[in-house]
């Protein structure tokens, strides 16, 4: 009997093999790239808080405020001046949506992403101060 519908098959269940095996770890790294990310976030917001301090020392008032989420990795920077645009950021696995707001009831708008590549520090900075710079 001819065997090449067995080696067909064979072959076919190699190359499905290899795809689940690719497959697969391409998942895990994106996990292990998600849990080093909700790790790295909590330094990350205490970066925030320290350039917030830092903003609010230097307009000798308590202009800025920082609030987290306690259920999610999200934080609200608002500006207590009237008319001011509030910035919502959201770790959402190895990416942070940024968004603005423009009042308490408005929904928030023009997400932006950004990418947790640069160091904790490096990503606090980018992620507040071009909305700083607009205050």
């Amino acid at each position: 009997m001819n065997d090449w519908s067995r080696q067909m098959g064979e072959t076919r269940g190699r190359r499905d093999r290899a795809a689940a095996l690719t497959t697969q770890t391409i998942v895990d790294l994106e996990n292990e790239r998600n849990i080093e990310c909700l790790r790295r976030w909590p330094v990350i917001v205490a970066a925030m808080r320290e350039l917030i301090a830092g903003y609010n020392e230097g307009a000798g008032l308590a202009v800025l405020s920082l609030v987290e989420d306690p259920e999610n990795p999200c934080v609200t920077v608002e500006s207590v001046r009237r008319g001011q645009s509030t910035l919502v950021m959201a770790l959402d696995g190895a990416d942070v949506s940024v968004r603005t707001r423009q009042g308490p009831t408005e929904m928030p708008n023009g997400v932006r992403w950004v990418r947790l590549s640069r160091t904790d520090e490096e990503t606090a900075e980018y992620l507040l101060r071009n909305w700083m710079e607009q205050l």
